[in-house]
């Protein structure tokens, strides 16, 4: 029995090997914008008076003020909004006091578009210009109501890495986000590191077959999201599906081999 286990693990180690050498996600991939589709994902501001709304994305709420000073949003980071004039804007986004994001939202005079324009500064310094419409589904006047996302563009994306990691096991590397994750596909949890990550943020997978991934997404043990991750039979191709918690639809990132 001693042996047979033996023989056993080192077969076990030796296709582990194997799977990781010629693994099919291995390598880098850039974002193919033309080919992704972020629409679809829903947000609702509600007034509560004094200034004060009511900001819900999904699972995620927080209560802001709009008068220009940094508040405490549900994970970690901070959000300041000031008023530019009647149907506008201005929106800074930190983490320990760094700024992530600076865009303006802009309120049509119909009240039917919301437009966001602004800059996001990554950790390695680099900069990705985003241009991004919403659709009002409901609510008003003003900013309050209910968007959808019905438009996104962003410039400046940068690369990702993904190399075999302890047998069966993989690490995402996002150099420009200074972003790593090493996960095995055991099911267990596993730590996502950055600059820009949420305290607690984890991750846990299996491998539903060669070419698909089934990911979890938490921060500090509650769930954010599920996503597939595909590659293509020619391995040419990444294809994430995510469904953000709480989220009515989708989002679909797709990646090309490079």
């Amino acid at each position: 029995m001693k042996r047979l286990c033996m023989l056993f693990a080192f077969a076990c180690l030796v296709t582990a090997t194997l799977w990781a050498a010629d693994d099919p996600f291995s390598g880098k991939w850039k974002l193919n914008m033309e080919k992704s589709k972020f629409t679809g994902e829903r947000s609702t501001i509600q007034n509560l008076g004094g200034n004060k709304y009511k900001w819900t994305s999904g699972t995620d709420t927080d209560i802001i003020t709009f008068d220009g000073t940094d508040q405490p949003l549900k994970h970690g980071n901070t959000m300041s909004m000031t008023p530019e004039g009647p149907n506008s804007w201005k929106m800074v986004i930190k983490k320990d006091g760094r700024i992530l994001s600076t865009m303006t939202h802009t309120v049509s005079d119909d009240g039917k578009m919301q437009t966001i324009k602004g800059t996001s500064t990554r950790p390695d310094g680099t900069t990705s210009d985003f241009d991004v419409k919403l659709k009002r589904i409901s609510g008003g006047p003003g900013i309050a109501g209910t968007w959808e996302n019905a438009d996104v563009k962003f410039t400046g994306a940068g690369e990702w890495e993904i190399s075999p990691y302890e047998g069966d096991g993989l690490t995402f590397n996002a150099p420009a986000y200074q972003d790593t994750l090493s996960i095995k596909f055991d099911g267990k949890d596993y730590e996502e590191k950055g600059p820009n990550v949420s305290a607690g943020s984890t991750s846990s997978g299996k491998r539903v077959d060669a070419h698909t991934l089934a990911v979890v997404d938490k921060i500090k043990g509650e769930v954010t999201d599920h996503a597939t991750y595909k590659v293509s039979p020619d391995g040419k191709t990444l294809t994430l599906t995510i469904q953000d918690a709480g989220q009515p639809k989708p989002i679909t990132i797709v990646y090309d081999k490079i």
